[in-house]
């Protein structure tokens, strides 16, 4: 758990695997993971934050965490929409993932489905 605002600064959010977690910038302790409900769709969780807020897409699913412990606040199961890669974007601020990360994931997809279609 989090107390502080220089603590806050010196955050790296990771969110891989139907989790985010928060890893300090200084030594890469973990100080907290959070689950993400649902396993259905992509391993990608796309994140964003506001400074208080984590803001986090995963299996078709949007997730409010708390910044400072993980908890989850709220979660919009974003029927209709499906379980695909979602970028996410706070006005005033840049979206996750960006254009090039969008791009990379592409060009693995891609690259992953010829493997296979090779065999």
């Amino acid at each position: 758990m989090l107390t502080s605002v220089m603590n806050l600064q010196q955050l790296i959010l990771i969110g891989v695997k139907h989790s985010v977690s928060a890893v300090s910038r200084a030594d890469g302790l973990v100080l907290w993971t959070t689950k993400l409900p649902g396993g259905l769709g992509s391993d990608f969780v796309t994140v964003v934050c506001d400074g208080e807020r984590v803001f986090a897409h995963s299996s078709g699913q949007l997730f409010c965490l708390d910044l400072r412990n993980g908890r989850v606040l709220w979660t919009n199961e974003l029927p209709g929409y499906g379980y695909g890669l979602a970028s996410i974007c706070i006005p005033g601020m840049a979206s996750a993932p960006d254009v090039a990360a969008v791009r990379a994931i592409k060009a693995h997809r891609e690259a992953a489905n010829a493997a296979t279609a090779a065999t």
